[in-house]
């Protein structure tokens, strides 16, 4: 970049964040050589911070922003941060909520968007309970809807699919799925082959259900053989091979019961 150029960045970059204007924050990092991306971090990560730090429709203290502190200026500190960093320092950054989670990697990693998919699987897998960490990590789930990755099979992201908190009923989960069918068959399959963590369960979400309330074995499981994603066969097979494993006694009661209801 010119040096012409160059000089007057941080300038725009920091206008832009105190303005709350994501997409022209990205705009300029993207106009920007990774390497001169890079030594904006130090001006950009005590702006972030100032911004991150403080509530909600509050006045900046010392001009960090405009007006008062709206999402908008949270979106842009976290573009203008995420475009600035390493991607190992990227794939790290929390909390990034949606549409920030599905958005800003996209369009400053767009070739990399997988190991923002291992590392989201990994984070959830490690603390499902971590709800500032987990936020918007569905994000890779669009992705794969739109086929700028493949449909992530980790562990973590299997049980990310089958948890995530929006999903406040079955219903929710299944046109979730309807809506992004191709997680149906790759990452929802592999439900039977991943064993739960605390916190984190097909066995879990279904405890949280009133007695007789909708949940993932009396209804998403057979609504997917209903319709036609799965054959009755192929899933008593698949729970025979949860049931086969050294599960928890809470898990293996959980995985019998849903047997006991499709083969019935």
């Amino acid at each position: 970049m010119p040096e012409r150029v160059s000089a007057v960045v941080p300038e725009e970059l920091t206008r832009a964040i105190a303005r709350g204007e994501r997409d022209r924050a990205i705009e300029i990092l993207l106009q920007c050589e990774a390497d001169m991306r890079r030594s904006l971090r130090r001006e950009v990560k005590p702006l972030h911070d100032a911004i991150l730090g403080a509530p909600s429709g509050s006045r900046a203290p010392n001009g960090e922003w405009e007006g008062v502190l709206r999402s908008a200026h949270w979106s842009a500190a976290a573009a203008a941060l995420m475009g600035c960093s390493t991607l190992a320092q990227a794939v790290r950054y929390y909390p990034l909520d949606p549409p920030d989670s599905v958005e800003i990697p996209t369009a400053l990693f767009p070739e990399d968007l997988e190991a923002f998919a291992t590392e989201w699987s990994a984070r959830f897998h490690r603390n499902p309970k971590a709800w500032d960490r987990i936020r918007g990590l569905d994000a890779m789930f669009d992705w794969a809807h739109a086929g700028l990755i493949d449909p992530p099979l980790y562990d973590g992201a299997v049980l990310l699919l089958v948890c995530q908190p929006q999903h406040t009923s079955a219903t929710g989960l299944l046109r979730f799925l309807e809506a992004r069918p191709v997680l149906i068959n790759s990452t929802f399959a592999r439900i039977f082959d991943v064993d739960g963590v605390r916190g984190a369960s097909p066995a879990q979400v279904d405890a949280t259900r009133y007695v007789g309330e909708r949940g993932v074995a009396n209804f998403v499981i057979p609504q997917l053989i209903k319709k036609g994603y799965w054959d009755r066969r192929w899933v008593i097979d698949g729970i025979d091979r949860a049931l086969a494993r050294d599960l928890g006694a809470y898990q293996h009661r959980w995985w019998r019961q849903l047997r006991d209801q499709i083969a019935g």
